[in-house]
C-alpha cells in the first residue's frame, strides 16, 4: 500500500500569546511659548565632565533666556550618586517633576548610559516636562535609534562634540555657550517635529 501526503501551500498565521505588545503612542510635551520665568532641573548621570558641561548649559541658558536653575541634582538616590547604566530614582524623578519647568539630561556617551538618558528623557515628556538629553556626535546615531525603539523618535537631544570625558574646562565652557541658542530651540520646538528636524549639533 502506498501513502500519499497532502502540502499546504497557502501561509498559516500563528499568534503567539508571548509576542511582544504595540507600545503606546508617546509625543513630546507642550512646548512653552516663553522660557522666561521658568525653572530648569540639571540631571547628572555621573559621567565624566557631565555635571560641568550640564550646569554650563542650564546656566547660560537662564542668563540669554531668563530661566532659573532650580535643581542641579545626580540621578541616583538621594541625589548623592550616579549610575549612568541604570534609570533615575524614583524619589529624584518626582522631586525634578515638582520643582522644575525644563529637564536637562545626560551625558548620552556610551551605550548603556545613552540607553538611560533617553529613558529618562521619555519618562520626564510623559509626565510634562520638555526634556534634552545631551549627547555627543559619536553617539547621536545609537541616541537617535533608541529614541525610535523608544516611541519617540522626536526626541529633544543637543548633540555635542566628542568625547565630553577628558575634555579641558575651558573648552567645554566654549562647547556648552555656542548650543544655547540651540537649547533653546529644542525646548520652543512644536510637538511634530522630528529630531532630524532640530538644529542640534554644536561643531567643536
Amino acid at each position: 500500500m502506498s501513502t500519499t501526503t497532502a502540502t499546504r501551500t497557502e501561509p498559516v498565521m500563528i499568534y503567539r500569546p508571548d509576542g511582544p505588545l504595540g507600545r503606546p503612542s508617546i509625543t513630546l510635551s507642550p512646548s512653552p511659548p516663553s522660557l522666561t520665568g521658568l525653572r530648569i532641573a540639571v540631571l547628572d548621570n555621573g559621567k565624566p565632565n557631565a555635571m560641568l558641561v550640564l550646569t554650563r548649559l542650564a546656566e547660560t541658558l537662564s542668563s540669554r533666556a531668563g530661566t532659573t536653575v532650580s535643581l542641579v541634582t545626580k540621578k541616583g538616590p538621594q541625589g548623592m550618586s550616579a549610575n549612568a547604566a541604570i534609570p533615575c530614582d524614583p524619589d529624584i524623578f518626582d522631586r525634578v517633576v515638582a520643582e522644575a519647568d525644563l529637564v536637562i539630561t545626560g551625558m548620552a556617551d556610551c551605550g548603556s548610559c545613552t540607553a538611560y538618558s533617553v529613558h529618562d528623557t521619555i519618562e520626564f515628556e510623559k509626565v510634562g516636562r520638555p526634556a534634552v538629553v545631551v549627547t555627543t556626535t559619536r553617539f547621536e546615531p545609537i541616541a537617535d535609534t533608541l529614541a525610535s525603539d523608544f516611541g519617540l523618535p522626536g526626541i529633544r537631544r543637543l548633540v555635542l562634540p566628542h568625547p565630553v570625558g577628558g575634555t579641558d574646562p575651558d573648552t567645554l565652557h566654549q562647547w556648552a555657550d555656542a548650543a544655547v541658542d540651540r537649547l533653546i530651540t529644542l525646548y520652543k520646538a512644536s510637538a511634530d517635529r522630528s529630531s532630524a528636524d532640530h538644529p542640534s549639533r554644536v561643531s567643536g
